[in-house]
């Protein structure tokens, strides 16, 4: 009987050594693990608002994909609406994507020297990417 309160014992102690030992030490690993781990899901919580946000907004605007043959016209946008023509906006040069833009009616204009005048109106729809693509004419 005293063999098995002796075994019971040390099995108990054991256990509770074994316990103990998991515990994790009191430093500034500690802190320093809590801080990166904080740090990373204050990091992730930060992209993904950005992603929603350029979601959101690709959702309320569009964009003007503007190509030409040969590449490297200028490109300038204006702004047409039931108002008139707003001023020209220089947009680079082609290819390009001009995005961010509020649905409506727009003009591209391509330049390009030794080359004529290129223009074309388009309209912009919310979460579309409207299409110009300009063969230029030597002139």
């Amino acid at each position: 009987m005293k063999l098995k309160h002796l075994l019971a014992a040390a099995l108990f102690a054991s256990t509770a050594t074994l316990a103990c030992s998991n515990q994790p030490p009191n430093n500034n690993n500690n802190a320093n693990a809590r801080g990166a781990n904080s740090n990373a899901q204050s990091n992730a919580i930060k992209s993904t608002a950005s992603q929603n946000k350029a979601v959101q907004q690709s959702a309320t605007t569009g964009s003007i994909e503007v190509n030409s043959t040969p590449p490297g016209a200028k490109v300038l946008l204006v702004s047409t609406d039931e108002t008139g023509a707003g001023e020209p906006q220089p947009k680079g040069l082609t290819p390009t994507t001009i995005s961010g833009l509020s649905p409506g009616k727009y003009t591209v204009d391509l330049e390009k020297p030794g080359y004529k005048f290129f223009q074309k109106e388009v309209t912009v729809k919310a979460g579309t990417t409207a299409k110009v693509t300009a063969s230029l004419k030597k002139g």
